[in-house]
């Protein structure tokens, strides 16, 4: 026989993995259709409502659950990101027109605002998303820009189908795919102050715990 730990305080959700944690998986609240922070926009702008969207934390190995959220009207939880020894959420609330990071640490089961920022500082929701390290609200338009919102204000320059990864200090690191006529991708790497391209190579980049990355 197997060994199932049964998760309680959460149920009919599946469990997502948190990239860069083996600790941690994030699970969507029971109940909330599935749309993302771009669609929740256009729901809540033609509809003058959303129903809300939150994410939970379930530990590994004991299964413990920690809501450090409830789902409420008007407001997106976006999945967290896991930014070394705790976790980031991406809030906005629609209403207020206010978009939040937060921090939570699990240790404390502790959370707090780090930054509020007014949504017209945005042209909208879409690709709007958390990267580290350090923390990063950046958005990608889909208009050939990759734009930091915060903790600066940045328009770098890409190609039409680069998508960000993650950041490492100074570095964006951004896939790019090729369909010539296989299916490719290859590794971009550029400088966050010029936008220019340090480094690039054929294969995927994936984020592990404790700072790992696995190139192939």
């Amino acid at each position: 026989m197997i060994k199932i730990t049964n998760i309680k305080g959460i149920s009919n959700s599946y469990p997502e993995e948190i990239e860069g944690t083996i600790e941690w998986y994030a699970a969507k609240e029971p109940g909330c259709d599935f749309c993302d922070l771009y669609e929740a926009e256009i729901i809540y702008k033609e509809n003058g409502y959303f129903k809300g969207m939150n994410y939970h934390l379930i530990h590994y190995p004991d299964g413990e659950v920690h809501s450090p959220f409830k789902v409420q009207e008007n407001i997106y939880v976006e999945k967290p990101i896991w930014n070394n020894g705790h976790l980031n959420f991406l809030v906005v609330d629609f209403s207020t027109e206010l978009i939040k990071i937060t921090k939570y640490i699990p240790e404390k089961k502790e959370l707090g605002v780090i930054v509020e920022l007014s949504l017209s500082e945005v042209e909208d929701c879409y690709n709007l998303m958390l990267e580290t390290t350090p923390l990063t609200l950046g958005r990608s338009g889909n208009d050939g820009y990759y734009e930091i919102i915060w903790p600066e204000k940045k328009k770098i320059a890409i190609g039409k189908t680069e998508t960000i990864l993650f950041r490492i200090e100074n570095e964006l690191y951004f896939s790019e795919w090729y369909e010539d006529p296989d299916y490719r991708e290859n590794v971009i790497v550029r400088d966050i102050q010029t936008g220019k391209i340090i480094e690039q190579s054929e294969g995927y980049l994936l984020r592990l715990p404790n700072n790992v990355y696995w190139k192939v």
